[in-house]
């Protein structure tokens, strides 16, 4: 059975690469590449999970947001360039990337964020998720290569722990608690590792189950018959949950 996550590129004025098409599109298959290498191929001793991202689309956009002004990915000028593709893309189960002007975002140490965010909400076996990632200059670079995959495992472990919608969690399935993983070399250890970062097991299971992927992405009908008041206080903890993942992260490149 396949296992693909569709990746949107959305340029910011001024980001790195941001100049041409060819650039863009160079940084976005950069950053796709490490994701399958991370996701896809495995490094050791984790495990070899394969899941495919693909780049789908990559939008280039006037608009100018520098990194330093951003406290994280529901920045409302990143919410709305992500909220105006989605609907182009017509709430296509995707991550979606805004690359922001910049090296850090406003807490002078973290060059991404991520998270998962509800398309609609019927019941804990009923809902859709797409994911909303920001990263700055550095991100992508020697250094901070996989710092997309990491913010993607965020993504991806957006799942439900009981049959209550108050259950929803983007925690590390390893690590019970936290967000992050404690072991250095692990993909999603706070700070990302620069070379080889693994994923174990649990990880993988998780994240192959996650309704971002193609394979599990719901129909449109289901849509259709969101339950809005609970979609509203889902995004709201699927916020808070990615902003406080930012927080214990710090994540600086090495």
């Amino acid at each position: 059975m396949p296992f693909t996550v569709r990746v949107v590129g959305i340029f910011t004025r001024n980001s790195r690469s941001s100049a041409t098409a060819d650039q863009r599109r160079a940084r976005v298959l950069a950053d796709v590449a490490a994701a399958n290498a991370a996701w896809f191929s495995g490094f050791s001793p984790g495990v070899r999970c394969e899941i495919s991202f693909v780049a789908t689309a990559i939008y280039n956009s006037s608009t100018i947001i520098n990194a330093s002004t951003v406290a994280g990915v529901a920045d409302p000028r990143v919410d709305r360039l992500i909220q105006q593709v989605r609907t182009l893309r017509n709430q296509q189960a995707a991550i979606y990337v805004v690359y922001l002007s910049g090296d850090r975002l406003a807490d002078g140490f973290a060059v991404g964020n991520g998270g998962p965010r509800f398309t609609f909400f019927n019941s804990t076996a009923s809902y859709g998720l797409v994911g909303h990632v920001v990263l700055t200059d550095i991100a992508g670079t020697t250094f901070a290569r996989y710092v997309l995959a990491h913010e993607a495992g965020h993504v991806l472990f957006g799942r439900f722990l009981t049959n209550s919608p108050l259950s929803f969690t983007i925690n590390d399935p390893s690590n019970p608690g936290s967000s992050h993983n404690n072991n250095s070399q692990n993909l999603m250890f706070p700070v990302v590792p620069a070379n080889n970062p693994f994923i174990n097991a649990a990880q993988c299971i998780v994240a192959r189950r996650s309704r971002v992927l193609i394979e599990n992405a719901a129909s449109g009908a289901a849509a259709k018959r969101s339950n809005t008041a609970m979609l509203r206080r889902l995004n709201r903890s699927a916020i808070f949950q990615a902003r406080k993942a930012m927080r214990t992260g710090k994540r600086k490149s090495r």
